[in-house]
Formats: C-alpha cells, sequence, structure tokens
C-alpha cells in the first residue's frame, strides 16, 4: 500500500489556486456535507472550535471518501499536539500565530522524524495505515503541507525569513487577529492591515511559496485571488449555517 498524494500540495506548488472552506462545528456528519461540496480543501479547526483529537478523527475518516485536502489547523505549535494530529493521519497542518523563522523550524522539526526532526515514532498509526504503507517513516514528509498563519507585526516583519525555511509551504493570513493586532480589530480592510497583507504575499512568492488567506466575503475573496493568493478559503460551515438561517427567516418576516 501507498499514500495517495496530496493534491493541495501539488496544486500549490504549480501555482495553481484552490478555494477552501473552513469546518468549525465540530460535527463530521457537517463536514462530511462540506468535503463532498467539490471544494478543493476543507479546514478542520482546533483552535477557535469545540474540536479534540477524536472529533478531528472522525473529520479525518469522512472526508477521506472525496478529493479534497483535509488541512488541520491546532491550536498552538506544541510539538506533542502535532505528533498525535500527525499520527492520526493530519499531513497537511496549519499553525496560528507563527512570528520567526526559529519558530517555523521548531514546526517542521515536530513534523520530521530524526535525524532531520524529534517527532516520535510508532510503529503503527492512522497515518500510515496502521502499518501498512511501506516505507512510511522513509517518506513522510513526500506528502506533507505545512502552512504558517502570519498574524500580528512581528510575523508580517519577518515573512521573508519565515517563508525562506524549507518545510514551510504556505504563509497564510489570518486578517482577523493582524487587524486586531494592527489595531484595526473587526476592519482587515484598513489601508495599513492591508499593506501588511500584501507584503506578506510578496515574501511568499520571492521565496517560492504559497500564500492563503481567510476572505468569507466573495469580493474580498475574489480580490486576493486576482493578487495572486492560491490557498483561500472563502466561508465556513458556521457561517454558511448561522447566514443561511438568518436569510431564511427573514424572508418569512413581514
Amino acid at each position: 500500500m501507498q499514500e495517495h498524494p496530496n493534491p493541495l500540495k501539488a496544486a500549490l506548488a504549480a501555482g495553481m489556486p484552490h478555494i477552501g472552506i473552513w469546518c468549525s462545528l465540530g460535527s463530521a456528519l457537517t463536514t462530511e456535507i462540506v468535503a463532498g461540496s467539490g471544494t478543493g480543501w476543507i479546514l478542520i479547526d482546533g483552535e477557535h472550535s469545540p474540536n479534540h483529537l477524536l472529533t478531528i478523527m472522525a473529520q479525518l475518516q469522512v472526508a477521506a471518501a472525496f478529493p479534497c485536502e483535509a488541512v488541520v489547523r491546532l491550536p498552538s505549535d506544541d510539538p506533542n499536539l502535532i505528533k498525535q494530529a500527525m499520527d492520526i493521519g493530519a499531513r497537511s497542518l496549519m499553525i496560528p500565530n507563527v512570528r520567526s523563522a526559529a519558530q517555523a523550524r521548531a514546526i517542521v522539526s515536530a513534523m520530521t522524524y530524526a535525524p532531520g526532526g524529534i517527532r516520535g515514532f510508532s510503529v503503527g498509526h492512522r497515518a500510515n495505515a496502521f502499518g501498512r504503507i511501506k516505507d512510511y517513516h522513509a517518506n513522510a514528509r513526500t506528502e506533507q503541507l505545512l502552512a504558517v498563519q502570519i498574524e500580528d507585526e512581528a510575523g508580517v516583519a519577518n515573512a521573508m525569513e519565515i517563508a525562506a525555511v524549507d518545510g514551510v509551504d504556505v504563509l497564510f493570513v489570518g486578517p482577523g487577529d493582524l487587524s486586531t493586532n494592527m489595531g484595526s480589530m473587526g476592519n482587515p480592510g484598513a489601508a495599513h492591515v492591508q499593506e501588511a497583507i500584501r507584503s506578506v504575499r510578496t515574501a511568499a512568492a520571492a521565496a517560492g511559496k504559497a500564500s492563503g488567506i481567510l476572505a468569507p466575503v466573495k469580493a474580498d475573496a475574489d480580490r486576493y485571488l486576482a493578487d495572486g493568493f492560491t490557498m483561500v478559503a472563502v466561508g465556513s460551515d458556521l457561517g454558511l449555517l448561522a447566514r443561511g438561517t438568518d436569510a431564511l427567516v427573514a424572508s418569512f418576516i413581514r
């Protein structure tokens, strides 16, 4: 048995844009619905959602039936969390609030077996089909994808050095946190925040890496795609359910 290729990693490496949808409800059923939509990737959120290791694994299991890639966002860069997430099959990770190249290198190390890193070794786990994938440990890095989130001014200032780290595939802007940390809470469209966002994209491109962003407003998503962002999240299960039910109920209120 061989590990199947990572379609998101291949597409981003080729400069092809892929839209994604956030899965924030902690439900394998809703994630299954989203994964079947035709989206290029989904994001199983372990930072701002009521998820834990078992609910994340259940969502990875249902997403595996579809051609989209499941990315897991962890709550921090804790190497123990990275190890557990990878062992249950999360080969594409998003790590929030990365501020420096040293931090990025430590994350890559946590994803990598010795001698190149510190990922703990287990003979059989879900990631290697319980021991059935031939030479998994020697080749584990091949299909892994790492998206590091740039969410404050330190991350913006160090974006070029972060992008240059071997093993970092995507600089992914978190516009909510970035705008908040830059004194414009709730207003990522502020001129100085937009300038910072553009500088992150430029830094990623200069290093030959992809750039990504969360943009649930279609006009924003279209603009970011036109600007060269290729890993763009265009909505979430939570937002779609909330706005859809709001609109439905409002349509009956006179």
